[in-house]
């Protein structure tokens, strides 16, 4: 490539002169920034776009990482709080026993039973109510002593439908004939699975390994 000759430009006046350096340094800035500033200056603004985000993204996860220790704490004492709720929920095996409890509550206070029957059990989400009616026989201050231990036992008891009735008077005592039902609650445990859930599982771990 040979060399560019500018001996023409000394033929124009100053002026004009100055005005062709002008137009050919205006070309090379406008190609400059066309060609080389724009697209760098469009990568920086990308660049500050994700570092932004980055600097988010670690923000928000310094400040999980500080709330990490309180979080695992509040599930330590929800746990410890699930399983106390646990113990009062009596399994199916301790049932006979506890209604065992109940009447010897009841004898106890002095109170004769004509009826202690559990009826159907009623299932909920993850527990089940057991309701038990109950029919005794003694004095006012006897059937509040019997309601009282009751609900100091250990374990959930309600006591629904209080009814009153039959008074009568026997050995210088007020006689009452109270009626109520009486309901506990015990924890359904999820059942083990079945031998075709398990084979289905075990089938669908083999297809995901072999499209792997």
């Amino acid at each position: 490539m040979g060399n560019i000759n500018f001996d023409f430009l000394h033929s124009y006046s100053p002026l004009k002169r100055a005005l062709i350096l002008l137009g050919i340094i205006a070309v090379i800035v406008g190609a400059f920034t066309y060609f080389i500033y724009i697209p760098k200056l469009e990568k920086l603004h990308k660049l500050e776009t994700k570092l932004k985000k980055a600097q988010l993204k670690l923000h928000q996860t310094k400040l999980i990482a500080a709330q990490l220790p309180k979080l695992e704490a509040e599930i330590k004492e929800l746990n410890l709080a699930f399983k106390k709720a646990l113990n009062k929920l009596p399994d199916n095996k301790e049932i006979p026993n506890l209604l065992l409890k109940i009447t010897k509550l009841g004898k106890d206070s002095k109170l004769s039973f004509d009826l202690f029957q559990p009826t159907q059990i009623r299932n909920k989400e993850f527990y089940a109510e057991v309701p038990i009616d109950i029919v005794v026989k003694g004095s006012y201050h006897a059937v509040g002593h019997f309601f009282s231990q009751i609900c100091s036992m250990p374990r959930i008891i309600n006591i629904y439908g209080y009814k009153l009735g039959g008074y009568n008077l026997a050995d210088g005592d007020d006689i009452l004939t109270t009626s109520f039902q009486a309901v506990t609650y015990t924890f359904i445990e999820a059942p083990p699975p079945s031998e075709n859930e398990t084979k289905g599982k075990k089938k669908k771990k083999r297809k995901k390994k072999r499209k792997r």
